[in-house]
C-alpha cells in the first residue's frame, strides 16, 4: 500500500517536472499590460457585438481603453483601429434536390495598430472561417444554429486578435 503511494508521488512528481522543463504554461496576457498602458480604440461600429468584445478582452488584461471616433485619433496615443465586421457566407456542397447541403460563413476584419503615425500592424484582414450543414426540415434551427456559431468565430477572432497585439508587444 505504501509502495503505491510512493509511486503515485514519484510519477506526479515526474509528470510536473516534464511539464515545467517544456516550456508551457497557461495563456495570460500579462505581456500585453506589460507593453500597452492604454490604447485608442477607433472603430466605425462602437456598438457591434465584436467591438464590445474586443474592448472587454483589453480591459480584462489590463489595458485602459478609450474609444474614439473613427479616424479621429489621438497622435500620440497607441491607436487600435477596427473597419466593418463583414460576415459571408457560401454555399460548398449541394444535395441531391440541387439545394445548398453545407454553407461556409467566413467573418472578416480589418485591422491596424499605430503610433504616431507609425503602423506597428500595418492593416490586414483577420479571418475565421467555419462550416456547417443546413437542414431542410428545420429552418428555425438553422437560423439559431448560424448565430452560436457567429457568435462563437466573433469570440475566435477576438482571441486572435488580442494574441496579434501579444505578438507586437513582445
Amino acid at each position: 500500500m505504501r509502495y503505491l503511494q510512493q509511486m503515485k508521488f514519484v510519477l506526479l512528481a515526474g509528470l510536473l517536472l516534464a511539464v515545467s522543463a517544456c516550456g508551457f504554461s497557461l495563456r495570460s496576457s500579462d505581456s500585453l499590460s506589460a507593453n500597452f498602458s492604454s490604447i485608442q480604440l477607433s472603430t466605425q461600429q462602437p456598438n457591434s457585438e465584436l467591438s464590445r468584445l474586443i474592448r472587454r478582452s483589453l480591459e480584462s488584461s489590463g489595458v485602459a481603453v478609450e474609444i474614439s471616433e473613427f479616424n479621429g485619433s489621438n497622435q500620440e496615443l497607441l491607436s487600435l483601429t477596427l473597419g466593418n465586421e463583414q460576415l459571408t457566407s457560401r454555399p460548398i456542397t449541394v444535395n441531391p434536390r440541387a439545394r445548398a447541403a453545407q454553407h461556409e460563413l467566413r467573418l472578416e476584419l480589418e485591422v491596424a495598430l499605430s503610433l504616431s503615425e507609425q503602423y506597428l500592424i500595418s492593416p490586414e484582414t483577420l479571418f475565421v472561417e467555419r462550416a456547417y450543414f443546413e437542414d431542410i426540415e428545420n429552418l428555425n434551427g438553422n437560423q439559431e444554429e448560424i448565430e452560436i456559431i457567429t457568435s462563437e468565430m466573433r469570440r475566435e477572432l477576438g482571441n486572435q486578435l488580442i494574441r496579434r497585439l501579444s505578438a507586437v508587444s513582445n
